[in-house]
């Protein structure tokens, strides 16, 4: 059965008093009274002697008036399976954002032990915000509706350097006292999951992101207007690191990732661009092998937006000396509708410079998954590229020189191709006309595996053909 300690500054409770309530309290905390709750949620989970200190399915709740600013006699150490929710001050079983803590001590910070939640608070302190514990591998905690306030140089919002660790934020706003505090610190195959909210005064969005193991960010519908840089510049060779934004707000003038040392490093980014600027489609994809992002200079004139408002794009694919057939450039292209039951051919176009690069089926690819015509959740495969042997889609390792698809347009189809020596077209067909589809989201996967293709000399349609 869940035990229940209350919070609000001037309470009484000392952290060797023992009176937690066995039910939730409706009543306001005047009903409660002093002698009945703490006065912050350090005395409150502080084990003292207690003979029954919270564990793992109890609840510290905080009044929504709650406010206190002092130094704490050591770091806040959330017991494992506890949650800490901010409750309505007129009824203590409601949940109502507003409680506000300021630990003022330069050591101290939030431990959120493996299985926490944390709801509704607002929280700073003189060094890191929340932190996982350390020396315990695979925590995790939750956060929402929360503010969390860093207060100078080197803080961070939130760190963890044990590996495996995850943490996912919803609504979590993070403010900083200095430019020169840091939103997170992620190492070790930590996690960290961030969906809405935003970031302001801090520059860099990341003290470490990486080391001893990797790390993985996902960040949704989060206001990054403020960060300059995303990540710091010695990630590039740290461990397999993947930092996704999708549609977030961007600063207009932050530095995209690019110039991976290992494959494992990856960085992509959806739907995100600065306010002025305002273009939801946008998105720049980055690794080891090269780069993928969308170009408003050069595009197909003769069709459609790609999506619905009127500006034009295409992707312009950028790759390094690493690109090869063990380490390819890889990226989906916009996902679109398709009927493949009444339709079996999807064509992508492309135009590349053929005095730059050579092209062929064994050099870029398109690959689909699809749901077969009379079993939905069988998995068909197609390709585009040149493959050997029925039922395999691997593409030929040992080909080469296989002509790309004819395209049904002209270079003249095409604007912004002036700096191309010798523009050509061609395309990526997927037929499926030997295995029938269903209707379908299509996702096409483009992989390429030509090394040092520069700016300017291969660009991809962003709308599907079918037929």
């Amino acid at each position: 059965m869940a035990n229940y300690f209350y919070v609000k500054a001037g309470g009484a409770l000392t952290v060797n008093d023992d009176t937690p309530y066995s039910s939730i309290q409706a009543s306001s905390f005047s009903t409660l009274t002093t002698s009945n709750y703490y006065p912050d949620i350090y005395t409150a989970v502080t084990a003292g002697t207690k003979t029954s200190p919270a564990t793992s399915g109890d609840y510290i709740l905080c009044s929504d008036l709650h406010s206190t600013s002092t130094t704490f006699a050591g770091s806040i150490s959330i017991p494992a399976g506890v949650y800490v929710i901010s409750v309505d001050d007129s009824n203590g079983s409601l949940y109502k954002p507003g409680a506000t803590e300021n630990d003022t001590g330069t050591s101290n910070q939030y431990y959120l032990n493996n299985g926490v939640l944390v709801a509704g608070l607002d929280l700073e302190n003189g060094d890191n915000v929340l932190r996982l514990p350390d020396g315990v591998t695979e925590s995790a905690a939750r956060v929402i509706d929360t503010k969390l306030r860093v207060d100078t140089t080197n803080d961070i919002a939130y760190y963890s350097n044990v590996d495996g660790c995850r943490i996912t934020l919803v609504n979590v706003d993070i403010f900083g006292n200095s430019s020169t505090a840091y939103g997170f610190y992620v190492v070790g195959g930590g996690h960290l999951e961030w969906q809405g909210g935003s970031i302001s005064t801090i520059t860099d969005l990341f003290f470490e992101f990486g080391a001893s193991g990797g790390a993985t960010a996902i960040i949704t519908g989060v206001d990054l207007s403020s960060i300059t840089t995303l990540i710091p510049s010695y990630a590039s060779s740290r461990d397999e690191t993947l930092l996704r934004l999708n549609h977030c707000k961007i600063n207009g003038s932050v530095t995209l990732p690019s110039g991976y040392l290992k494959y494992g490093q990856r960085f992509e980014m959806y739907n995100c661009d600065n306010g002025t600027d305002d273009k939801l489609y946008r998105f720049y994809i980055a690794d080891y092998s090269g780069t993928a992002f969308n170009n408003d200079s050069t595009y197909v004139t003769t069709t459609e937006s790609w999506y619905d408002g009127s500006d034009k794009s295409s992707i312009e694919v950028t790759t390094t000396a690493n690109c090869t057939k063990a380490f390819p450039l890889v990226f989906e292209l916009p996902a679109q509708y398709v009927d493949l039951a009444t339709n079996s051919t999807i064509t992508i176009e492309l135009v590349y410079d053929a005095t730059e690069i050579t092209l062929d089926r064994e050099s870029i690819a398109a690959f689909l998954c699809y749901p077969d015509g009379t079993t939905a959740v069988q998995a068909n495969w197609i390709t585009s590229g040149s493959t050997v042997g029925t039922g395999n889609y691997g593409i030929d390792p040992l080909g080469s020189g296989t002509a790309l698809h004819t395209s049904s347009l002209t270079t003249g189809s095409w604007t912004g191709l002036s700096g191309m020596t010798t523009a050509t077209v061609g395309a990526l067909e997927l037929n499926t006309s030997g295995d029938a589809g269903q209707a379908t989201i299509a996702s096409v996967r483009i992989e390429v595996y030509e090394p040092n293709i520069e700016s300017g000399e291969l660009f991809i349609h962003t709308l599907m053909g079918v037929s």
